[in-house]
C-alpha cells in the first residue's frame, strides 16, 4: 500500500496542511530583522590662487598682465564613505492567536483522518479484489470439474447412440451442455485476471508483478461470525469520514474564536536599535516603543465575519451529523445483507448436497434403464448450476463481510454488545453540539 498513489497524495496533503499552519503561526510570534548598508565616495576639491607683486609708483601689479607671475593652485580630497547596521523587531499581540492555533491543529487532525481513510478505501479495494480473484478461481474449478463429468457423458452417449440405447437427441443435449459449460470458463477467466490487475493498480505495481501469486487457487472460507443486535457506537465515531466531518467541525469553531478577535484590541510592540559609522565618527541609536490599535468603526465588517463563520461552523455541523446518520445506514444494510446471505447461503448448502445426491440416484435409475437418460442431463446441469450459486454465495458472504468492517472503520469482529440506540443517539446530537446549532450575531 506504500506505492499506492492515492495515499501518497494523502500524505502529501497532510505535509501541505502542516505547512500552512507554519505560516499561521508565523503571523502571532515576533519577527526579527536585520538590515546594513554601505556607500563608499570621495569629495576632491580644487582651489586656485595668485600672488601679485606691487612696485613702488605702479598703477599694475607685476604679473598682471599675464596673469602668471605669483600664481597657486590647492587640491583637497574629502572621504565620504558611510555605514550602517542594525535590527529591527516587531510583535504584534491580539487575542486571535488561540484559537488560531487550534484551528490550524484541527486540520492537520482531519487530513490525518482522510489519509486513514484513503488507506481503509485501499485496503478494502484489495481485501475485495482478492475475495474476487480467489472467488472466480473457485468457479473456474467447478465448471472445468462439471466439464469432465459432462464431457465424459457425451462420451458415453455417442456410444450408446451407436449401440442404440439412446436418441440422437440425447446425444445432441449431451454434447450442447458440454459445450455451455466450457463456454463460462473464458468468461470466469477474464474476470479473474482483471480483478487481479485491480489488486496490482491499488498496490501501486504493474499487473505482471502480482500475477505470479495467483497461480493457484486458494479456497477462502466465509467468515462465522456472531453478531449483536447492536452496532458499537465508539467504532462509528472512529470512523475516518466520521472523525473527518468532526475535526472540520472543530476547526470551523476555532475560526470563529478568530473572527472574533478582531473586535478586540491589539497590542504591537516594536524597536530597533543600530549603529552608523562615517569617517571619525561613530553613532550608536535605539528605540523601542508600544502601539495599540483598537477597531472602533469597521463598517459592519468584523461582524459579518463573525455571523459568515458561524454560519459556515453550522454548515459543517449539519455536514458532520449527516455524516453519522450516513454511516449508520451504512453499517445496518451491510449487517442486513450478511445476515440474509447467510441464510441463502447456509440453503444453498443443503441444495447442492440434495442435488448431488440426485444426480448420483439419476445415473443409477437410467443404467438399470428405470429412468430416461434426459433425467441424468437434467440432474447434471441443476447441479452444475447450484454449485456455482454456492461458490458465488460464498464469495458475496465474504464481499459483505468486507462492507461491514468498512463501515465500521475496520478491525471489529462483531463482539463488541451495544444497543442500537446509542447510534441513533450518537447521528442525533454529537457530543458538544447544541441542539439548536450555531446562533449568529445580530
Amino acid at each position: 500500500m506504500a506505492s499506492n498513489i492515492t495515499v501518497e497524495q494523502a500524505r502529501e496533503r497532510i505535509r501541505s496542511a502542516r505547512f500552512s499552519a507554519r505560516i499561521v503561526k508565523g503571523n502571532y510570534l515576533p519577527s526579527l530583522n536585520g538590515q546594513t548598508a554601505a556607500t563608499f565616495g570621495e569629495t576632491k576639491t580644487r582651489r586656485d590662487r595668485r600672488s601679485l607683486l606691487w612696485l613702488p609708483n605702479s598703477k599694475n601689479p607685476v604679473g598682471d598682465t599675464d596673469g602668471h607671475w605669483g600664481l597657486s593652485k590647492t587640491k583637497s580630497t574629502t572621504d565620504t564613505s558611510a555605514a550602517t547596521a542594525g535590527l529591527s523587531g516587531l510583535w504584534t499581540l491580539d487575542f486571535g492567536a488561540r484559537p488560531s492555533a487550534e484551528q490550524q491543529q484541527a486540520l492537520i487532525e482531519a487530513e490525518k483522518a482522510s489519509l486513514n481513510q484513503t488507506r481503509l478505501d485501499v485496503i478494502a479495494g484489495v481485501a475485495n479484489a482478492y475475495i474476487n480473484a480467489q472467488g472466480l478461481g473457485r468457479e473456474i474449478t467447478i465448471a472445468q470439474k462439471s466439464l469432465a463429468v459432462q464431457n465424459n457423458t457425451a462420451e458415453i452417449t455417442k456410444a450408446k447412440l451407436e449401440a442404440g440405447s439412446v436418441s440422437a437427441l440425447d446425444s445432441t443435449r449431451a454434447t450442447a451442455q458440454a459445450s455451455l459449460t466450457a463456454a463460462d470458463i473464458p468468461t470466469l477467466q477474464q474476470a479473474r485476471e482483471q480483478a487481479i490487475n485491480q489488486i496490482a493498480v491499488l498496490l501501486g505495481k504493474e499487473p505482471a508483478a502480482v500475477s505470479n501469486v495467483f497461480t493457484k487457487y486458494r479456497p477462502v472460507r466465509y467468515p462465522r461470525v456472531k453478531f449483536t443486535e447492536g452496532i458499537p457506537a465508539d467504532l462509528l465515531r472512529n470512523r475516518p469520514d466520521v472523525r473527518v466531518a468532526q475535526l472540520q467541525l472543530q476547526a470551523q469553531m476555532a475560526a470563529i474564536g478568530v473572527a472574533e478577535a478582531d473586535q478586540y484590541p491589539s497590542l504591537t510592540l516594536s524597536g530597533n536599535v543600530g549603529v552608523s559609522s562615517n569617517v571619525g565618527s561613530h553613532t550608536g541609536t535605539w528605540s523601542f516603543g508600544p502601539s495599540i490599535n483598537i477597531p472602533i468603526f469597521q463598517g459592519g465588517r468584523v461582524k459579518a465575519n463573525i455571523n459568515l463563520n458561524k454560519s459556515e461552523a453550522r454548515i459543517a455541523y449539519l455536514n458532520y451529523k449527516q455524516t453519522v446518520l450516513s454511516a449508520v445506514q451504512d453499517v445496518e444494510d451491510a449487517l442486513i445483507a450478511v445476515r440474509s446471505e447467510q441464510i441463502r447461503h447456509a440453503k444453498l448448502q443443503v441444495a447442492v448436497a440434495d442435488l448431488t445426491r440426485a444426480e448420483a440416484l439419476a445415473r443409477q435409475l437410467n443404467e438399470s434403464g428405470t429412468t430416461e437418460f434426459k433425467d441424468v442431463l437434467d440432474a447434471q446441469a441443476d447441479l452444475y448450476s447450484a454449485e456455482l450459486e454456492l461458490a458465488g454465495s460464498a464469495l458475496q458472504l465474504n464481499i459483505d463481510y468486507i462492507a461491514l468492517c468498512q463501515a465500521l472503520g475496520g478491525g471489529w469482529f462483531g463482539d463488541e454488545p451495544v444497543m442500537a440506540e446509542d447510534t441513533i443517539t450518537l447521528a442525533a446530537k454529537p457530543e458538544g453540539i447544541p441542539d439548536d446549532g450555531i446562533k449568529p450575531t445580530n
